[in-house]
């Protein structure tokens, strides 16, 4: 049986595991496409990496993605945010902002960074996320990837076209 030649994202090494957890604190699996209690993966899901919670750009961003998680949610397709933010910086955000249910904050703050590591989107220098989004198919394989300069946002057109295509295949 040939090897697929694409990218999965599903630490392949016992120790490279990344450690989640929710801005409730409840842990999540690696990769994050489905939740601690979610009986069945969705259909694909946005692995979207903020750089920091509290910037203007990603401020700006989870504007958008809050919407877009609950739009997507409907095709069983699922939002989940990533930053090196500890999880009561993320809960904060999600009340200041009043983010919806459907859009997941997860921190990737101990080990620091390690999520964002496996998706080849940390900046050790900075120690931060570079502002990269990881679409997932149900099997936890990379199917689209957008990326924006730092500084820059993404835009939730490039998330709503990558969904588009991946979604046709079904």
């Amino acid at each position: 049986m040939a090897e697929d030649p694409r990218r999965s994202a599903v630490a392949e090494e016992p120790g490279a595991v990344p450690a989640l957890r929710d801005d409730r604190g409840q842990d999540w699996p690696w990769p994050p496409t489905r939740g601690p209690e979610d009986a069945a993966a969705p259909w694909a899901t946005w692995l979207v990496l903020l750089p920091g919670a509290f910037t203007p750009v990603c401020t700006g961003e989870l504007g958008w993605l809050g919407e877009l998680a609950t739009d997507l949610a409907a095709d069983g397709v699922a939002v989940r945010v990533l930053a090196c933010d500890a999880g009561p910086v993320l809960r904060r955000v999600r009340e200041e902002l009043g983010l919806p249910e459907d859009l997941v904050l997860l921190s990737d703050f101990w080990p620091h960074g390690a999520a964002c590591a496996a998706l080849d989107a940390f900046d050790a220098a900075s120690g931060r996320a570079r502002r990269v989004s990881v679409l997932l198919d149900a099997d936890g394989v990379e199917a689209a990837r957008v990326t924006a300069a730092p500084g820059w946002p993404r835009s939730r057109t490039e998330h709503e076209a990558a969904t588009r295509a991946l979604l046709g295949d079904r």
